[in-house]
């Protein structure tokens, strides 16, 4: 396959794999000021050449070939970019807001935000917020520029198409079902939003994006969720599983609070499956929980890839098997039994309540943004509107757009609905019986001899 034996390509990606993701880590964590992916690219130049990407499209003939040709194809996109990407994060790592006498990182700000009771505050602090994300729109807006013109110079008809064609995404498919979703939610999605919003003393009408991070943050179910016992409940309901986090060489949890730490936890599968990052900068109660078992799902799948696999396998192909592993380990924190036996609480009802309502409004906001990004990336010329238009309406509120580009994935990463779910209402409960033997030994003893997946894309 292309200019190199599909073998010594494969050993490329991955050198490039470590080095670019141990800098997009050590920048995320805030343990480096500035990023700088352009060497990198450089030093790798020639798996994400012109020619090679050509050349990788045309060889497309099974599972293997194609995941390397989304990987190439897309790298050579973002190689194109990476000035303008470096520029944006730089600026952005480096910008401070004057606020109540002190300095404030840019990347502190989403917590300062959902932490703040005060709404007046609230909306001062996110027209800060704006007002410096939009100091870079121009560059995000020219970035997207050239990547949907080079993506229609390699045969596409748009960047929408490419993500389409690349990742099998069916979007045609697709965006039907969303519109139905939307449709379906909409009576329960306002009611309920009206309902949590008139807890806080606060109108639907004149709530904005800030007032939902607030909501969001969940103050009142703080005595539920002790910050001090978040990574021990972990531990222990990994341990169940059959897995001691504690003893995990291969695994780090990174939980200190840096000024340009990214406030977005996330996981940095380094050296997959040998060294893997768990990065999160807490914020407050049941959010911090759920970002860290969130995180501590796919840094599990990472951590228990096979090492033998080959690099398409192990590194590449459809990010929703890991995304599956994520919710999996995110979503015991909606089962009454699991807070019950790890946290203590025998009434957990109000607060299921409250996370199935966060839930539904999510997939609202998917569903959303995913008719956002599909006008985007086919050649919308006027973006801000549209975000507008879409959030708002589907999700009540005043959406302000002034961090529109800034907002935009690099690429679609879109995931099926699993099964299980209910896209008119909220998500489906496990009967209360069912889950116990998923906290028991005898169930984790599962993974270890098959470990969690025989091939990183989950076949």
């Amino acid at each position: 396959m292309v200019a190199l034996e599909t073998a010594t390509l494969e050993d490329e990606i991955e050198s490039f794999h470590q080095e670019a993701e141990r800098e997009i880590y050590l920048v995320g964590a805030g343990l480096k000021g500035t990023l700088e992916l352009g060497p990198i690219y450089e030093r790798h130049g020639q798996i994400f050449a012109r020619a090679t990407a050509e050349e990788a499209l045309e060889d497309r003939d099974g599972r293997r070939s194609h995941y390397l040709a989304e990987f190439i194809v897309l790298e050579h996109l973002q190689r194109v970019v990476t000035d303008l990407t470096e520029e944006v994060a730089n600026h952005l790592l480096d910008a401070k807001a004057s606020w109540g006498g002190e300095d404030v990182a840019y990347h502190d700000l989403p917590i300062r935000i959902a932490n703040e009771p005060d709404a007046q505050s609230r909306h001062a602090l996110e027209a800060i917020q704006m007002e410096m994300t939009d100091q870079v729109n121009p560059q995000r807006r020219s970035r997207w520029r050239i990547l949907h013109s080079r993506a229609q110079d390699l045969g596409f008809q748009h960047y929408a198409g490419l993500c389409d064609e690349l990742r099998s995404l069916d979007l045609a498919g697709l965006a039907p079902r969303m519109k139905e979703l939307l449709h379906e939610t909409a009576e329960a999605h306002f009611e309920d939003l009206g309902r949590h919003l008139h807890r806080l003393g606060l109108s639907e009408s004149r709530a904005a994006t800030a007032d939902i991070a607030y909501l969001f943050r969940g103050v009142r179910w703080d005595p539920f969720f002790p910050r001090d016992t978040m990574l021990e409940a972990l531990q222990r309901t990994l341990l169940r599983l059959g897995i001691d986090l504690a003893g995990q060489g291969n695994v780090e949890v990174d939980s200190e609070p840096r000024p340009r730490k990214s406030a977005r936890a996330f996981c940095a599968g380094i050296r997959i499956p040998d060294e893997v990052k768990l990065v999160i900068k807490p914020s407050g109660a049941q959010d911090d929980y759920r970002s860290l078992f969130h995180e501590a799902g796919h840094a599990e799948h990472f951590s228990h890839v096979d090492a033998g696999l080959p690099v398409a396998f192990r590194r590449l192909g459809d990010n929703s098997v890991t995304e599956s592993y994520a919710f999996l380990i995110e979503h015991l924190l909606m089962n009454p039994a699991w807070l019950e036996e790890m946290l203590g609480i025998e009434d957990a009802g109000g607060y299921l309540e409250y996370a199935r309502f966060r839930k539904r409004y999510m997939l609202r906001r998917y569903a959303s943004k995913l008719r956002y990004e599909q006008a985007l990336h086919s050649g919308a010329e006027e973006p801000a509107p549209l975000y507008a238009s879409f959030l708002g309406e589907n999700l009540g509120g005043e959406d302000l757009p002034g961090a529109v580009p800034g907002r935009c994935r690099r690429r679609l990463l879109l995931r099926p609905v699993p099964p299980g779910m209910d896209l008119r209402g909220t998500a489906s409960t496990v009967p209360r019986g069912t889950i116990r033997p998923a906290l028991v030994r005898r169930a984790g003893g599962w993974l270890p001899p098959h470990r969690p997946v025989a091939d990183g894309t989950g076949v």
